[in-house]
């Protein structure tokens, strides 16, 4: 059904309690990266890699929560992410945060449209368009077309299938192989994946941390739903939902180790062939498909979505303010054909691995977190300065990034936008003390 209004498009018809509201959250970010890219990171870093990975997005949910808590109390009432910065940036810093969150979500739907991209030549003996462009089709009439109110119609259905594969396959594989068979397997042939104290693991788990809160504090769907859940409610939804979201990629890894415990393997899709071999159950197999698209297709159309949502109300809207409400939804329609589109277009002819994408923005999302806490924990509008350091961050750790390694160009980008952010502080103070002091002289 058409939405009556474009609010009603954006949020729904009504505000959403905790169990909706969890539910919405795990649809978001239960990705295609936490079914591929927790067992990526376990094959690279060990065991404890896929726990880091799964410790890494409860802890920036948790963390969120209070996050949360402040902005609602702050600003109980909006739509977008966007309407919470206009309020607390003057014009520069806000079209700079702007400019930059549309480019963070189209790099989110780039991953999801990869992780679909990796499905596809896994499961269909087809050219890779022909089941990406379904996939994006799929994704932009459900998502872009249908609002708010689709995509809370169709997330009961995806989460439940995505909880049925993480509980019902690792105990089919477990009963059938037994746990003794597959830890001697592992120690047979990769035994480095049981080492604890490897250098790069802490390196990975310490740097995903900062990539992870950056890139949860900084999403526009966790934003979007935080307006749309009930204030008292939002603390405790968001920790729920961190709590409930590290099962899955806990679950996926171990997934995994039943595959790999029976010999080598080369990359991710070798590791989903050696699944499809060990799955010879129809309902089992069909069961992990119909997670992983799920998976990919909620995340991608609740991100979709956000992204139309802020592009309507907070960069169009501004220079066509007497656009009916009917109009504003046909442009959203129009902006969900034109990104889909040129996300299919960038899937199709790039191939990156799915943890290689993880990192690369992962610059990005740590120059941001200084300013972004600033934002939230500050009073009145901040500085422009704040988020011009973000900017300044991300374009030195890139310069800098051909001559050190991906983890220290993330912590050398959060720690440069954290040092501009205290240096620029300290001055504007003595700048302040020092107006007022030859007030006083005078």
């Amino acid at each position: 059904m058409r939405p009556r209004s474009f609010q009603e498009y954006v949020q729904g018809p009504i505000q959403i309690g905790m169990g909706l509201g969890i539910i919405s959250l795990l649809a978001r970010w239960v990705t295609g990266t936490t079914i591929l890219s927790s067992p990526e990171s376990m094959v690279k870093y060990g065991v404890f890699g896929g726990i880091g990975y799964a410790l890494m997005g409860a802890i920036a949910l948790f963390m969120f929560s209070f996050i949360g808590r402040r902005v609602r109390q702050d600003f109980p009432v909006g739509l977008t992410m966007g309407d919470y910065l206009k309020t607390r940036l003057h014009p520069l810093g806000y079209w700079i945060l702007l400019v930059i969150l549309v480019l963070t979500s189209l790099h989110t739907l780039f991953i999801q449209g990869m992780a679909a991209s990796t499905l596809c030549q896994f499961l269909f003996d087809t050219p890779l368009y022909v089941g990406l462009f379904f996939f994006f089709c799929f994704c932009v009439l459900f998502a872009g077309f249908g609002g708010l109110k689709f995509i809370h119609g169709i997330a009961s259905f995806q989460v439940i299938s995505m909880f049925a594969a993480a509980i019902l396959i690792p105990l089919y594989f477990f009963v059938k192989e037994g746990i003794q068979p597959v830890y001697d397997g592992i120690r047979l042939y990769h035994p480095y994946m049981l080492v604890i104290n490897k250098y790069d693991l802490w390196n990975f788990i310490f740097a995903g941390l900062l990539v992870g809160f950056g890139q949860f504090f900084f999403d526009l769907t966790s934003w979007h739903r935080l307006f749309m859940i009930e204030i008292k409610k939002v603390p405790l939804t968001f920790s729920l939902s961190g709590l409930i979201w590290i099962t899955f990629p806990l679950s996926f890894s171990s997934l995994f180790i039943m595959v790999i415990f029976t010999g080598g393997f080369t990359d991710i899709h070798s590791i989903l062939v050696g699944l499809a071999n060990k799955i010879t159950t129809p309902f089992i197999f069909i069961l992990f498909i119909l997670c992983a698209f799920s998976a990919i297709t909620s995340t991608f159309g609740a991100c979709l979505h956000s992204l139309i949502s802020l592009i309507v109300a907070n960069i169009l809207e501004p220079f066509q303010t007497k656009k009916s409400d009917q109009q504003k939804i046909r442009m959203a329609y129009l902006l969900s054909i034109l990104i889909g589109g040129m996300v299919f277009v960038a899937t199709l002819f790039t191939s990156p691995t799915l943890l290689e994408l993880l990192f690369y923005s992962g610059n990005i999302y740590s120059a941001l977190l200084a300013p972004f806490l600033a934002i939230v924990f500050s009073k009145g509008k901040v500085a422009n300065f704040i988020p011009i350091s973000a900017v300044l961050a991300i374009v030195i750790s890139y310069i800098i990034q051909p001559y050190v390694s991906d983890f220290q160009s993330i912590w050398f980008s959060g720690l440069a936008s954290f040092t501009i952010i205290v240096i620029c502080t300290i001055l504007t103070f003595i700048k302040t003390k020092w107006r007022f002091f030859k007030t006083k002289l005078n």
